[in-house]
């Protein structure tokens, strides 16, 4: 009897705490793929998602390898492959990579204003090492 009990508690809270969990998550707008597209230089693809939710990526090809330079990935051609990836609110990760002329490749955190305005930011830095005894 106690057994049963405790099963159909743990059901409940299995269906409900998810509910309450999403609940409390902040109001996170989704990325507009195509003001930022332009931004950076890349192409489209039919399948490309016009939002990017948070965790959710879209991948794309390089059509202006300048526009890349400005945010920090030098040395990508015309063709290379980027991915653009929602890593937090309003913000995305940018990785562009290429096999042809020569392998290579590059990423940077650009945070996207409401305005539609794009700036670098600093990825994290590696944890400090512990200092030797």
């Amino acid at each position: 009897m106690v057994r049963n009990r405790f099963l159909v508690g743990a059901c409940v809270l299995c269906v409900a705490l998810p509910g309450f969990a999403a609940a409390q998550q902040p109001d996170i707008n989704p990325v507009r793929i195509g003001a930022l597209a332009d931004k950076l230089g890349v192409k489209l693809i039919p399948s490309t998602p016009q939002e990017l939710e948070l965790g959710r990526s879209a991948t794309v090809t390089l059509a202006e390898p300048e526009k890349l330079v400005a945010y920090g990935i030098k040395g990508m051609h015309e063709g290379a492959r980027v991915t653009i990836t929602c890593v937090g609110p309003n913000r995305v990760r940018v990785e562009a990579d290429e096999l042809e002329p020569v392998q290579q490749r590059a990423a940077v955190t650009l945070r996207v204003s409401d305005d539609g305005s794009v700036t670098q930011v600093p990825d994290r830095p590696p944890p400090a090492k512990p200092p030797t005894p």
